[in-house]
Order: C-alpha cells, then sequence, then structure tokens
C-alpha cells in the first residue's frame, strides 16, 4: 500500500487539533485536507474522494454524530473509513458512533503511534476491499464476456445441428428419387425369365438398392429427431409386448435362414405411452443386428419386465459381443469405427435417439457367457396402466 496515494480528512473545530493532526499524518506523507466545522466535512466529502475521515463529534451546529449519519445516507461514502476523535470515554458514545457507521475511534490527548497505528489499520482494510471490488468487477465483466462468448458459440453451433439435418434432409431426399427409379426397374426385371447369372446381379443390385433406401430412411430420421426431438414423436398408450412380437413375425425369413429362435419372456403388464412407429423401428434396428451377428442354430432372448417406474426390454445374442469401444451412449452416426451393422453407427444411433426423445435411456454391454446385449427403459404411462 503506497501511503502517498491516501488521502485523509480531517474534522475538528480546534484549529490546535487540526494541526497536531497533520503534523502527525505528515510523518507518513499522507495527503491531508482540513474542515473546521460539520458543513464544510459534509461539501467536501460530496466534492472529493476520501480514503479516510478523522472526525470530531463535539462540534457546534452540526456535530460529529450528524456528520456521520449524513456520510453514510449515501451508499456511494460506504466504503470510507469514519474514526471519531473524543474526549469522551464513556461507552454510551462508543456505541452510538458505531452503531451510526464508524469504525473505530482514537481519544484525546492523542498518542501518535496509537493514532498512526490505527489509521494504517484502517487504510490497509480499505485498501484491500477496493482491491476485492475492482476484483469482482473484472471478475463480473469476464463472466458477462465470457457469457457472451458462449451464447454467440451456442448460436453458432445451434445453425451448424441446423445446416447438417437440412443437408442430411436434402441428401436422403436426393438418393430417394433415383432410388425409386432404380428400385422400379429391379421389380420390373424381376417378372422376366433371366440368365443364372443375370439373377444373381440382379440380387446383388437388388440387395444394394435396399441398403441405400435404409440408409436414406435412417439418415432422414436422424434428421428430423435433431431438428424436433421430443416434439417429432406421437405417443399413445401401448404395450412394448406387441412390438417384439410384430417384429419377430417380419423378420421370420432372416431368422428362419439362420435357423435362429427367439425366446421372447414378458413379465410386465403395465403400458409405456409410445410412438408405436419409431418403437417398433428400435425393436426391429436391434433385433436386425442380434440375427446378423448370431451364429447359425442359437437363440435370442427378448425379456420384458418392470423395475420400479420403467419398463425394461433387453435383446440378447449369443454371438461375438460388441468391441469393448462402441457404447451406444456415446456413439457417432457417421463414423467409421462404428461398423455394428451394414449402416456405420445408423441404427443404435438412431435407436438412441427414439429412446431419449421418449424420456428413457439405451446402452449395450457383453453377456457373462456368450454374446452382446442391447437393453433400454421407458417410463410407464401411470394413466394407462392396468393390472
Amino acid at each position: 500500500m503506497n501511503l502517498k496515494e491516501k488521502r485523509i480528512l480531517i474534522v475538528d473545530d480546534i484549529a490546535k487539533n487540526l494541526q497536531l493532526l497533520g503534523n502527525i499524518l505528515k510523518q507518513e506523507e499522507i495527503k491531508i485536507e482540513f474542515a473546521l466545522n460539520g458543513q464544510a466535512a459534509i461539501e467536501w466529502v460530496n466534492k472529493s474522494k476520501f480514503d479516510l475521515i478523522l472526525l470530531d463529534i463535539m462540534m457546534p451546529e452540526i456535530s460529529g454524530f450528524q456528520v456521520c449519519e449524513h456520510i453514510r445516507k449515501d451508499k456511494k461514502f460506504d466504503d470510507i473509513p469514519i474514526i471519531f476523535l473524543t474526549a469522551k470515554t464513556d461507552s454510551e458514545s462508543v456505541l452510538k458512533g458505531f452503531e451510526l457507521g464508524a469504525q473505530d475511534y482514537v481519544t484525546k490527548p492523542f498518542d501518535s503511534r496509537e493514532l498512526l497505528a490505527r489509521v494504517n489499520t484502517h487504510l490497509e482494510l480499505k485498501d484491500s476491499r477496493d482491491k476485492l471490488k475492482s476484483m469482482n468487477t473484472i471478475l463480473d465483466e469476464k463472466v458477462k464476456q465470457r457469457t457472451h462468448e458462449l451464447k454467440v458459440a451456442n448460436e453458432q453451433l445451434l445453425k451448424l445441428d441446423e445446416a447438417k439435418s437440412s443437408f442430411l434432409n436434402i441428401i436422403s431426399h436426393e438418393i430417394r428419387t433415383p432410388l425409386n427409379g432404380i428400385m422400379g426397374g429391379i421389380d420390373l426385371m424381376n417378372e422376366i425369365e433371366l440368365s443364372e447369372e443375370a439373377t444373381e446381379f440382379l440380387d446383388l443390385l437388388n440387395t444394394s438398392a435396399n441398403r441405400l433406401e435404409q440408409f436414406s430412411l435412417k439418415a432422414l430420421d436422424i434428421s428430423l429427431f435433431n431438428s424436433k426431438g421430443e416434439k417429432a414423436l406421437r405417443k399413445e398408450p401401448c404395450f412394448l409386448e406387441m412390438f417384439a412380437e410384430l417384429m419377430i413375425e417380419k423378420l421370420g425369413h432372416p431368422l428362419k435362414s439362420k435357423n435362429l429362435k427367439v425366446e421372447l419372456t414378458c413379465t410386465s403388464s403395465e403400458m409405456v405411452e409410445a410412438d408405436t412407429m419409431n418403437i417398433t423401428k428400435v425393436f426391429k434396428y436391434i433385433l436386425e443386428n442380434a440375427i446378423e451377428f448370431s451364429p447359425e442354430n442359437e437363440e435370442i432372448n427378448i425379456d420384458i419386465w418392470k423395475n420400479e417406474a420403467s419398463i425394461h426390454a433387453k435383446i440378447s445374442d449369443k454371438g461375438k459381443g460388441f468391441d469393448p469401444h462402441i457404447s451406444i451412449t456415446n456413439i457417432l452416426p457417421f463414423s467409421s469405427n462404428n461398423h455394428v451393422d451394414q449402416n456405420p453407427g445408423l441404427s443404435l444411433f438412431l435407436c438412441k435417439q427414439i429412446i431419449e426423445a421418449h424420456g428413457g435411456k439405451i446402452w449395450n454391454g457383453n453377456n457373462e457367457g456368450k454374446g452382446a446385449f442391447v437393453e433400454f427403459k421407458l417410463p410407464i404411462s401411470f394413466q394407462f396402466s392396468v393390472s
């Protein structure tokens, strides 16, 4: 703390006291101003900045108590320490001074060492408060600046996300237009008797077109959930068991081709509120993965049960299991590391979007013995619960 930069106002109606105090404080090279009465002190404080006020209590017309009370009424002077100068040592006067907002008092006749010690203490305290206030102001500005930067960055991210969704939408639509023509042509060629080699070529073409169509549909769905989230859903009360049964029936051909058996176990009779079309897709994509990675002549298990306020569904297979780095919770839709089905990462990512839009959670893992599982939970629709 540099005392040469500090300014003190001494208020006393006795000039001799002002001179004595001035001589003591000048030893510290502190800048000093004087006031011979209360009115002059008030005028000084209103027009100039002080780091400390030494204020006599007993003055005619306007007492030191009144000056202190006037100063403390103005919030901008709250941080100026006031030390009362008084010949009174009775506790009542001291307490009144503290109640009015004074920080300390010094009794007359003055002890120069005591006076300087008290002055230095309160100047240091004010200096610390000023630095703290300055730091808080700087921090507030930095917080405001950082908040603004984050807001701008968030707005930019939202625009990029919208642009990405729009791009996916356009690409998917652009793919589907020529794709419809290709698939239509394939259907027509299937009605023509072809050679074995041409038939194999047509089957390959049909498989590729179907994969491209599935990619397009999934990309459109991802775009939809990116932009709308829960608003993309049309929920109604339903049982999860019916979706599992529907997909077992629809995927009968690939199941039969590998001689796979599906064991469905449902111990829940509660309903969930769900978008039937999208929850059907969740079962479809998870079951398709299970079929693809299951060895022939094995079993796939679908378990549905109630746990507290949620309905759980778990699809397990006897395949090689998930690679350790693959997790639905942080899977990226277009990452080359997520080849868990024919469309890199799209199926499981879309399942995650659908389940989370329903207010649920989804995760995956490997069974202790053999194979992998995908499990998800949805909140029970109490309004439609049945016993």
